[in-house]
């Protein structure tokens, strides 16, 4: 299924999550800002299972491959603009301070640009002509990408930087609920290319 019918849902789960953040941050709760992160991973996990259900059945699948990888691949970038919105409104409105939010906002909304791009290659005339290569160096870009989130789970985890009491805890909200989402994305794309049978290289 695309994405496009499920659009105006996720966009709004966007903005209820970041307004609510910027709320709960200017009063210190850690609970709600929880909250409301975990609400728009949710919305997203439940509109990537819609996207890759069909691919999942038995038989040929019934969504394109490059409906699955664009739809996919404009979730993700949804997921890096989020979290690029959220760094800037919760430390730009919130009153909380934390002196590396813009570096991180700025690599955020960086990776939106990137993931953007490859959805607009996947939607060009070339990505379609050129679809199984296409998919194959999009799902290189997302193996790398999905280690490098659990990577950056494992340091917030490992480093003890989810239990402190700095300004940069409403960050680590965030970034846990994106990489979350970010690395079921990842996850969800890789399974279902390698059963989708278009994904086979050119010429096979």
């Amino acid at each position: 299924m695309p994405l496009r019918p499920m659009l105006p849902t996720v966009l709004l789960a966007l903005v209820l999550s970041i307004v609510v953040g910027v709320l709960a941050a200017a009063r210190g709760a850690s609970v709600p800002l929880g909250l409301a992160v975990g609400l728009f991973a949710l919305q997203v996990l439940l509109t990537l299972w819609r996207i890759n259900a069909p691919a999942w059945r038995a038989g040929s699948p019934q969504t394109p491959a490059a409906d699955w990888a664009l739809s996919n691949t404009l979730l993700t970038a949804i997921v890096y603009a989020w979290g690029a919105a959220a760094l800037f409104c919760i430390y730009g409105l919130s009153g909380l301070h934390w002196r590396h939010w813009w570096q991180y906002g700025a690599g955020m909304a960086l990776l939106a640009g990137v993931a953007l791009l490859c959805a607009r290659y996947l939607a060009s005339e070339r990505g379609l002509e050129t679809r199984a290569v296409a998919l194959n160096i999009i799902m290189a870009i997302t193996v790398a990408q999905a280690v490098s989130v659990a990577g950056a789970l494992v340091y917030l985890v490992a480093s003890g930087a989810l239990d402190t009491q700095k300004g940069d805890w409403a960050a680590n909200h965030v970034f846990v609920a994106g990489s979350l989402t970010i690395g079921a994305i990842s996850l969800v794309s890789l399974l279902v290319y390698w059963r989708t049978p278009t994904a086979a290289p050119a010429g096979s």
